[in-house]
């Protein structure tokens, strides 16, 4: 018996979701549907999976997932929050719930939309537990 644990991705998106700040108009694990409006109007929270290799081999047999997450945030062109504080509240909610921040990158204006966005990285080993 294989006892189930959630994706990664679905332990982020739950945690922030949980705790959603009122400057996210939009929260996606995965990816962003096409019926959203992606114009720069709304601020857009997008989780996806960066890595997930098993780990903590004994006696060849794995005991770990080690997770890396990415957090990308596509800020709306009228946000009245400073884009700093509002990446550094996630991280630290995060960093709160287990998470390690592994990387954070520079903000980009986007090309096309004309809106700043931030992107980082979160880690985490999680155990798996194996039954019979």
């Amino acid at each position: 018996m294989v006892i189930l644990i959630k994706l990664p991705v679905t332990q982020v998106y739950e945690i922030i979701k949980a705790n959603k700040p009122a400057w996210i108009d939009g929260l996606y694990p995965e990816n962003i549907p096409n019926i959203v409006d992606k114009s720069g109007s709304k601020t857009l929270v997008l989780i996806t999976s960066v890595s997930e290799p098993l780990s903590g081999y004994k006696n060849d047999t794995f005991s770990e997932v080690s997770a890396s997450i990415q957090v990308q945030i596509f800020f709306s062109k009228t946000i009245a929050i400073n884009v700093l504080d509002a990446q550094l509240e996630l991280m630290n909610l995060l960093d709160d719930n287990g998470w390690i921040i592994a990387t954070r990158y520079p903000n980009v204006v986007d090309p096309d939309t004309e809106q700043v966005t931030a992107t980082f990285s979160v880690f985490k080993k999680i155990k798996i537990k194996r039954g019979n």
